[in-house]
């Protein structure tokens, strides 16, 4: 190439390169944004979010939200007590423990209660009275009811039976405690447990027997006396809670049944 060809292309280079600082001189620079263009394409993008309350489990439930398995038992002696008992026990099928339903054990175990609220999973309640072999209603316990998370005896006891509440016919020791004897573990010192002690629900003196199977939490009320046992993936709190606060059994009104 010739040394003027050369001269030439590069004054033309020359005058290009000005032409362009010109024109950006000349304001709007229209060149700033593309290094910014760049950052927002590969920036993240935001993207808004909205944040709910978190899941919440029901603490307890409600014993009017417990379907009762026995409450379709029809009976025709709820009018007469002693009645009542024959009726409940012509229906023995080998057992000392009788299906019966809420309304029957009502009758026979008159003012009886029950705890107002149940272990969070819990759904039903089996019912039973319990039978002397002369046909008399028996004393220890007089009845029993079944706390479940699945249908009654449609699942393992181990695996779906949460709690069982026995409740006895105790004038005598009742009247001791009113009178004001002192409590004492030795009152119960035949139980197979591995630990007792004497601690206060509410305002009411309350037995605690632990096992390696559960809690057993007993207290007097009128004459009778509860036994409440909680198996052992069942919570100490919401068993004092359920003894601590009950109804008259005859008051609760299901709606889960």
């Amino acid at each position: 190439m010739s040394r003027a060809l050369n001269f030439a292309m590069r004054a033309k280079l020359s005058v290009s390169i000005i032409a362009a600082l010109a024109t950006t001189a000349c304001g709007g620079l229209p060149l700033e944004s593309i290094g910014l263009r760049s950052s927002d394409w590969i920036n993240e993008p935001t993207v808004p979010t909205t944040v709910g309350p978190p899941p919440t489990t029901p603490i307890v439930v409600s014993a009017e939200d417990l379907r009762w398995a026995n409450d379709e038992i029809v009976t025709e002696s709820l009018e007469d007590p002693a009645g009542l008992l024959a009726e409940v026990f012509a229906r023995r099928q080998g057992d000392r423990f009788i299906q019966a339903s809420r309304f029957e054990i009502a009758v026979a175990l008159p003012d009886v209660a029950f705890p107002q609220q149940a272990p969070p999973g819990a759904e039903w309640v089996s019912s039973q009275l319990v039978f002397d072999n002369d046909g008399s209603l028996a004393d220890d316990p007089s009845a029993a009811f079944g706390i479940w998370s699945a249908e009654p005896y449609s699942r393992s006891r181990s695996v779906a039976q949460m709690a069982v509440l026995r409740v006895s016919n105790d004038p005598e020791t009742a009247n001791e405690l009113a009178s004001g004897a002192a409590p004492s573990c030795a009152l119960f010192a035949e139980r197979t447990t591995e630990e007792c002690e004497i601690i206060t629900v509410g305002t009411r003196a309350t037995w605690l027997l632990t096992a390696t199977g559960g809690s057993t939490l007993i207290w007097f009320d009128g004459p009778y006396r509860y036994e409440l046992f909680g198996r052992s993936f069942v919570s100490l709190t919401p068993l004092k809670d359920m003894s601590e606060v009950t109804v008259p059994l005859e008051s609760i009104a299901p709606t889960g049944s």
